[in-house]
């Protein structure tokens, strides 16, 4: 991990997470469209490019939390409150530090959204494979290797 050496780079890093930060959010906001409207082939796509942005999100976090302990400063959002009151003339700092908190929040909120999308989908399809499996007696479905896998389990349709 490479800790920013100055002010300026770790006011650089800080816009830099900022707007990566912007960006996953953007994601997030298209892959909730694809979740929607069921457009299964855009989410390998979105997957490796959350992927991405996720692991260099994580870099620049470690990047800034190393640059305020270096600086004295406690890693955490404490620790930044404190390094932008002593230092009140980084009016760009301060500003991309707020806009990414904000963002964090945003990216929170849509992945639980997209995470609740996934859970809902996925247990739409257990039942209807359920419900196939059930109509034709069968008890068992194949693997993506072959292997045999139960069917999932659910009410009959008569006994709804």
């Amino acid at each position: 991990m490479k800790i920013a050496a100055n002010t300026a780079g770790f006011i650089a890093d800080l816009i830099s997470e900022r707007d990566l930060t912007a960006e996953f959010v953007s994601l997030l906001a298209t892959e909730q469209n694809a979740l929607r409207d069921g457009a299964v082939e855009q989410l390998e796509k979105l997957a490796h490019g959350k992927s991405g942005a996720a692991q260099r999100l994580s870099e620049l976090g470690e990047r800034r939390t190393g640059y305020l302990v270096a600086s004295g400063f406690s890693p955490d959002s404490y620790g930044m409150d404190t390094w932008i009151k002593s230092h009140p003339q980084e009016t760009g700092a301060i500003a991309a530090w707020h806009d990414l908190r904000r963002l964090a929040v945003r990216a929170r909120e849509a992945n639980q959204t997209n995470g609740a999308l996934i859970d809902l989908r996925l247990r739409h399809h257990q039942q209807a494979l359920a419900a196939l499996g059930n109509a034709c007696g069968a008890t068992t479905l194949y693997g993506p290797q072959g292997e045999t896998l139960p069917l999932p389990r659910t009410r009959r349709l008569s006994a709804a």
